[in-house]
């Protein structure tokens, strides 16, 4: 028969060193809870300096170097803006994506245009701008310019900001309306518009004029340079003019009229287009803008 004690004291030890097993798996409650792990932040993107300007385009490498933009050229804008452009060639619209990372900067292959036909000059013009833009590989950027660069570091592309601050005879052109005064008829004599019709011309900081031919409204683009001055092909509404009021063929003089403006001068608050002869197209005189 077994010994009572002897069983009761083999039972105590089994319960003690279960109890000590069971306290050093337990975690006490007053440890210290572990330190979160900290998630490494992202850098902050650093802003592209040029997107979200307007921007004129000014010059273009061709096969013969740095060229001009066509003066008779519609408004060569462009604007780029998160990774996406549009501008105009002077002839059709264009646009695509673009790349950007550090001073590297490359437009996409998938580029779209408009196709209008225009005169040959224009034609050559987009086909010159289309290869720059396939070429470009860097940008330089100072404020109110930007140039687009091959992978030689020449600059391909030029480009002045639009709305940027002005000077001179800039100021002198813009922020008023110039009301027509006189212009030159058939035999180069200047004689004033029909009575009860008024001619004007405005000029604004994106390179376009606009204004009323006395029938209907117009606008187009100019490019100017020191005193050289010259407009893009005109567009006007539709309005129809009465046949005999003779409204209608003073418009169309007057829009001929601008189309043969190579410079301008300014005189006693008067401006003055000028053919390439320096003959006297019209004459207009300031007044405030609306």
């Amino acid at each position: 028969m077994p010994d009572p004690l002897r069983a009761l004291i083999g039972c105590g030890l089994l319960l003690a060193s279960t109890g000590l097993v069971r306290a050093q798996s337990e975690t006490p409650e007053s440890s210290a809870p572990s330190a979160p792990i900290e998630e490494e932040s992202s850098p902050e993107p650093v802003p592209v300096p040029f997107e979200g300007l307007d921007w004129h385009l000014t010059t273009y490498r061709s096969d013969s170097g740095p060229t001009a933009v066509e003066p008779r050229s519609r408004p060569t804008e462009f604007r780029f803006e998160a990774g996406r452009f549009s501008g105009s060639t002077g002839c059709n619209r264009v646009q695509g994506g673009y790349e950007v990372e550090g001073t590297d900067f490359r437009f996409g292959e998938g580029l779209a245009a408009t196709r209008m036909a225009c005169p040959e000059p224009l034609m050559k013009q987009e086909t010159a701008i289309f290869k720059a833009l396939q070429r470009v590989t860097g940008y330089r950027y100072v404020p109110d310019r930007l140039e687009l660069t091959d992978d030689r570091d020449e600059t391909v592309l030029s480009f002045t900001r639009i709305g940027a601050p002005t000077s001179g005879a800039d100021d002198m052109l813009q922020g008023r309306n110039w009301v027509l005064e006189a212009y030159a008829d058939a035999q180069g004599t200047l004689v004033g518009p029909i009575r009860g019709t008024t001619i004007d011309l405005s000029f604004d900081p994106r390179g376009r004029i606009s204004g009323s031919d006395g029938c209907n409204r117009y606008l187009s683009g100019f490019t100017r340079a020191k005193s050289s001055l010259s407009f893009g092909p005109i567009a006007t509404t539709r309005m129809a003019c009465p046949a005999t009021d003779g409204r209608a063929e003073q418009a169309r003089a007057y829009a001929g009229l601008l189309g043969r403006v190579s410079a301008y001068r300014i005189e006693d608050g008067r401006l003055l287009l000028l053919d390439a002869k320096g003959t006297t197209l019209a004459r207009l005189r300031a007044a405030p803008a609306e």
